[in-house]
């Protein structure tokens, strides 16, 4: 599949159009601009909106980039945020316990940067907001209904950051408008369902204003099935948190399942393999919502150690994977699957060898500096090999190889399919539930290389719980960035599960190995991330309402 391309010119050209924006409050942006360009007379034609609308995507990447040299907006990877809390993917020894342990503190640079890169980009998606505002803007966009689907994909992207800073920090301020001055740069903290309110409200937008498909040279672009896709996410979410803030779970489970039956038929895993999800010869299929459009320089070199953020040729515009596959580079620790994650599997479930690899097969050539014992030691005997099976990992920068163009992926119709389980089951539509769970399971089946159907995961026969959809989502979704964590806590506020219980048998419920750190979960810190010392020390107004509880 081909990809929206977010080539490194287009970080910098819309550089150049937020200078305007940025200049005022980030001295540090002023190096390497060129000023023949600037906010009045950059958005010329429709090319340069397009760019506009790339350096919010790129931004994105930000997220998911190696960060080894540390920068003005990334501490290091945020592999460690985004993958071992909870109880599917954990660490091989006490150099990951910050999020593996939760011995989180308000000075963690992981947690900073993730915020930090986060308001990056809202602050992209409002700035092209408030250009997309402008007729002249709107007058330079030459395809029809053009400028109106750039602002349904700021909205998208808007909505889905204030749902995980929502999920993460909770009280994080709502920036939902462009900051123009110094004066109004300090927001003041969110309470309650606030900023998940407003990321509903700005997916329902986006849902209005996307198109129903892209053309192949911008395939990877949002579309409206995504935005009702990451409605149900939402819905669901807030429905689990119903009792914590006055809530309606009802009619939120309800409205998550008019947006999953409003999603079209061109959104399916029907003929989607497995394994396809995370081969980047498959990016962007049709059960792909939402991913990241990784990619390589192929003229200059994509240097890890250097900020993605200033200049031509400044940075990766990749992803890396290398967490699971070696120790030098990240943390000084691997990542790998829990004893539980690996337990949860049918053997012949054809997801099993897509997820896991064995020591006893031997080693992946293209991981030859790793031996069976590296598995052995840490994890059982197992590899997470999710995104680096073979060869769907793809072509590493030529340069360092480390950086990979294989897209991460954010937002898939399985998931969605699952949540709508949720909804359906605590709407007392079993039947339905069931159908969506079996579904996945089949799809499950055809999954083998031949396309053989398996004989296991078998359907339901049976009346389903929501155990069942729980355990269908950890086979499913294992390792997929940001969901399990999300998972639990949501679950745990519904009271589907009980993560202080949990603690209390770390081992089987939490796949936490007896040979690190003890597990220091409670419930009543915990769950949320602490608001950055940095934040909280800029901020009078956030630093008046104090930390999330548990964090001085």
């Amino acid at each position: 599949m081909s990809k929206f391309h977010l080539i490194k010119n287009i970080k910098v050209s819309v550089f150049l159009g937020l200078v305007c924006m940025l200049m005022s409050c980030n001295g540090f942006l002023e190096d390497g601009i060129d000023t023949i360009y600037q906010e009045d007379n950059y958005f010329e034609n429709q090319n340069k909106v397009e760019r506009g609308i790339g350096a919010i995507y790129a931004e994105v990447g930000e997220i998911f980039g190696p960060h080894f040299q540390q920068g003005v907006f990334a501490k290091g990877p945020l592999s460690e945020l985004m993958f071992l809390p909870g109880d599917n993917i954990t660490s091989s020894n006490d150099n990951g316990r910050d999020f593996d342990g939760f011995y989180l503190t308000t000075d963690n640079g992981i947690i900073w940067s993730y915020w930090s890169i986060c308001y990056a980009i809202l602050n992209r998606a409002n700035f092209m907001l408030d250009k997309l505002s402008d007729p002249d803007t709107e007058a330079v966009c030459t395809t029809p209904g053009y400028a109106d689907w750039c602002k349904g994909e700021c909205y998208f992207i808007r909505g889905w950051v204030n749902m995980m800073l929502w999920n993460h920090f909770r009280k994080a301020p709502n920036q939902n408008m462009r900051i123009k001055s110094l004066s109004t740069s300090s927001l003041p903290p969110t309470v309650g369902f606030e900023l998940l309110d407003q990321a509903i409200t700005d997916l329902k937008q986006a849902e209005q204003l996307l198109p129903k498909s892209w053309d192949e040279k911008n395939k990877g672009r949002v579309f409206k099935n995504s935005a009702r896709g990451m409605l149900v996410k939402c819905y669901v979410l807030r429905a689990n948190y119903a009792k914590l803030y006055n809530g309606d779970a009802q009619q939120d489970y309800k409205n998550a399942i008019s947006a999953f039956n409003s999603m079209d038929e061109t959104t399916t895993i029907v003929g989607v393999p497995f394994g396809d999800n995370f081969d980047y010869r498959s990016e962007n299929n049709a059960e792909s919502l939402f991913e990241y459009q990784a990619s390589t320089n192929p003229s200059e070199s994509d240097n890890p150690w250097l900020d993605g953020n200033i200049g031509y040729g400044s940075g990766p515009i990749g992803i890396t994977n290398i967490e699971f596959y070696q120790t030098y580079y990240v943390y000084g620790c691997m990542f790998g699957p829990s004893d539980k994650l690996i337990k949860s599997f049918e053997s012949d479930d054809p997801r099993k060898v897509e997820t896991l690899r064995s020591s006893s097969i031997g080693v992946d050539p293209q991981y030859n500096w790793l031996t069976p014992s590296d598995w052995g030691n840490n994890f059982n005997g197992w590899q997470f090999v999710k995104y680096i099976n073979g060869a769907r990992r793809g072509p590493l920068d030529p340069d360092f190889g480390i950086t990979s163009c294989n897209n991460p992926r954010i937002l898939r119709f399985a998931d969605v399919k699952l949540l709508a389980a949720e909804a359906y089951l605590e709407t007392g539509d079993e039947a339905s539930a069931r159908r969506q769970v079996n579904d996945i399971r089949k799809r499950a089946r055809l999954s083998t290389p031949d396309g053989t159907e398996a004989a296991v995961p078998a359907d339901y026969t049976r009346t389903i719980t929501m155990d069942d959809i729980m355990d269908e989502r950890l086979k499913e979704l294992a390792g997929e960035p940001f969901i399990r964590w999300m998972d639990l806590c949501r679950w745990h506020a519904a009271g589907f599960i009980n993560l202080d219980e949990w603690a209390k048998a770390p081992v089987e419920k939490w796949g936490y190995s007896s040979t690190k750190s003890k597990l220091q979960f409670e419930s009543s810190t915990h769950l949320l991330f602490p608001i950055p010392y940095a934040e909280m020390t800029s901020n009078s107004l956030m630093m008046g309402s104090g930390n999330n509880p548990g964090y001085n």
